[in-house]
């Protein structure tokens, strides 16, 4: 039996370079170049989907090959890793941190599930919507990493001790699921929403030539996005149940609450830092213009997300002598490390494709779909992302795919900057990403709480299907049918 396990992860762990050799050898897939990019691709993608290797290794693969064979400088490899918008991701990421280390995270769902019925098909469409919400604007992973374990402890009070229990369950399973299909939705409704999300705004700012306001992006996400939430929040509350209550699910929330009393100092002080970053960066177009030069440079959102957590490793806790709001181990405990890998290696991966030119080449192959006409065109940039996403993950796919569109579409209509519907479309696509453990981080960690993959892989497969089509009619509406400047021009 061990002999046919290590066989079997000895071609899987292969797979991934054999993939880059075959590429290698493909004139279809362009230059020499070009085929690099396209075969790091695929060896990236066969290891992130069979997790044959830990995910955070297989971010380096594209230095590995570049330390073997130059299809590009090594430096500017290692270069492409880099990208000033990641003080979004890790400054959020590093104060939610400090939600969890003391309570507020637990708090907040507490809170919230005290009040939704104690039926099974509530709470489950009641934990995709906190999550889905709390999403807008954090991380998946984060997400999934506060509101998971309170999710497991509730259902431990209802008799679910263990995964086995946990897995063969659908009324436990379907908790977790919600968990980790809430922590996804919402990561385009604002720039902090994701890994994915931080690509694609980082990738419109560069495309238009200036920094968008996170009020002007909010504004055309978040229809979107809570258009989704509620038919996949309805479909959750429909899917097959083995069990129609918890029994006392209420009266264990209450207790809980009771236990951790009043908000603590540490608990207000990490909420109003959150607060006050998210205030500052809606607001900013109230302030931009009276605020400019380089000594109000920090009242740009992505230096206040940088700013505000190293304030906290300052600020003393009154609780615990010596250590500080946020502190380094709250980091090491609480902080997805998989983040610090993942996110980069999305970046370096769409420069790579395009510096490689295999983004060139990819867009030769859908041009006949995005030829013909406009509806086939929608049809495609609402399928293609979203199939991405399933594979890889959303951020490598908003990696990937935003640069795609950029270049496919920027004439469209003969407009300066044609692509901008499309970076929503896609975007927007981008984010349903339900049906595979790796394509987020909040899948991963729900699937180590017991959550059936085989549930997870059907129903997500259903929930991608329904929003990829209601993606597809809400942009056909506003721009294609209405042409709504508001989504077709960029904004000011």
């Amino acid at each position: 039996m061990s002999s046919s396990i290590s066989g079997k992860k000895i071609f899987l762990f292969l797979l991934g370079p054999l993939l880059l050799g075959i590429t290698l050898m493909m004139p279809m897939f362009g230059d020499i170049n070009a085929r690099f990019g396209f075969g790091i691709l695929f060896w990236m993608i066969a290891w992130w989907v069979t997790t044959v290797v830990d995910i955070k290794l297989t971010c380096l693969v594209p230095i590995f090959v570049a330390a073997i064979y130059s299809y590009m400088p090594l430096e500017k490899v290692l270069g492409a890793y880099v990208h000033r918008e990641a003080c979004l991701i890790f400054g959020a990421t590093a104060i939610t941190a400090a939600w969890v280390r003391w309570g507020f995270a637990r708090r907040l769902s507490l809170n919230f599930l005290l009040h939704v019925s104690g039926s099974v098909r509530a709470q489950t469409a009641g934990w995709f919507v906190l999550c889905g919400l709390t999403s807008f604007v954090v991380g998946n992973t984060t997400v999934a990493a506060m509101f998971a374990p309170v999710a497991v402890a509730a259902l431990m009070f209802a008799g679910y001790e263990n995964n086995e229990q946990r897995w063969n369950s659908k009324a436990a399973s379907n908790i977790l699921i919600a968990v980790a299909w809430g922590a996804s939705v919402g990561g385009m409704a604002t720039p902090l929403g994701g890994g994915q999300a931080v690509v694609t705004f980082g990738l419109l700012n560069k495309y238009l030539g200036h920094d968008t306001y996170f009020i002007d992006w909010t504004m055309r996400m978040v229809p979107i996005s809570l258009l989704i939430i509620a038919a996949i929040g309805l479909l959750m509350y429909f899917m097959p149940t083995d069990r129609e209550t918890f029994g006392r699910s209420k009266e264990f929330y209450r207790q809980e609450l009771d236990k951790i009393g009043p908000m603590t100092f540490e608990e207000k002080v990490s909420f109003f830092a959150f607060v006050i970053a998210i205030g500052l960066a809606i607001l900013q177009p109230l302030y931009a213009s009276y605020t400019k030069g380089p000594m109000w440079g920090w009242l740009n959102p992505t230096h206040l997300f940088c700013i505000i957590p190293l304030i906290l490793l300052f600020v003393p806790s009154k609780q615990v002598k010596g250590e500080s709001i946020l502190s380094t181990e709250a980091l090491r405990k609480y902080f997805p490390i998989t983040i610090l890998f993942m996110w980069p290696t999305s970046i370096a991966l769409s420069k790579i494709l395009g510096a490689t030119g295999a983004g060139a080449v990819f867009s030769q192959w859908i041009a006949p779909l995005l030829t013909v006409n406009d509806t086939l065109s929608l049809f495609a940039w609402s399928v293609f992302p979203n199939l991405l996403s399933q594979v890889t993950s959303d951020t490598a796919a908003a990696g990937v795919m935003v640069p795609l569109a950029i270049e496919a579409m920027g004439d469209w209509h003969g407009l300066e900057f044609g692509a901008v519907a499309w970076i929503w479309v896609t975007g927007s696509a981008i984010s349903w990403a339900y049906a595979v453990a790796s394509a987020t981080g909040a899948q991963g960690i729900v699937a180590g709480y017991g959550a059936n993959l085989r549930t997870m892989f059907v129903w997500g497969m259903i929930a991608c299907v329904i929003s990829i089509l209601l993606t597809f009619l809400f942009f056909y509406v506003t721009v294609l049918l209405l042409e709504l400047d508001f989504y077709v021009m960029p904004p000011m």
